[in-house]
């Protein structure tokens, strides 16, 4: 994967592979159908899967944002856990939040780690369970992805 592709679209395209990220504090719905919690994803998956290069510009960064702002505004499905739900909103929140030359920082990610700058352990493992969540409730809508 490019550098970009390792720690911010981790959670487009690596979607189809496993997910790392954040979410909206905790102000999101918990009610989503399934359909527009998964269609949201497949937007996050094609914006991400879009950036021409190896890193985004800063109007692709802003439109990767956008998409992850979509996805807290439509929030979660009724039913995931707990864990997976800090997951979400640990996901949105940093991908939302992170000023372009912080983000810019991340894409290079030399040494491999995926991270998410001001994501802690415990978010990440929880990113981690989100992004199972969506491997398996989502699968049907992303295979075309």
């Amino acid at each position: 994967m490019t550098s970009i592709k390792r720690p911010l679209a981790a959670a487009g395209a690596a979607v189809l592979m496993g997910l790392t990220l954040t979410a909206c504090g905790g102000s999101s719905p918990t009610d989503a159908s399934k359909d527009d919690f998964c269609g949201s994803f497949k937007d996050i998956v094609s914006t991400t899967t879009s950036v021409k290069g190896d890193e985004p510009n800063e109007d692709e960064w802003k439109k990767i944002q956008k998409s992850y702002e979509d996805l807290g505004e439509v929030g979660t499905p009724k039913g995931i856990g707990d864990d997976e739900r800090k997951g979400f909103e640990a996901m949105v929140d940093a991908i939302s939040g992170l000023d372009y030359k912080d983000a810019k920082k991340a894409f290079g990610d030399k040494d491999g780690s995926s991270s998410v700058p001001g994501v802690s352990k415990d978010d990440e493992d929880n990113i981690e369970k989100f992004t199972k969540y969506v491997g398996t409730t989502c699968a049907d809508a992303l295979s075309g992805s």
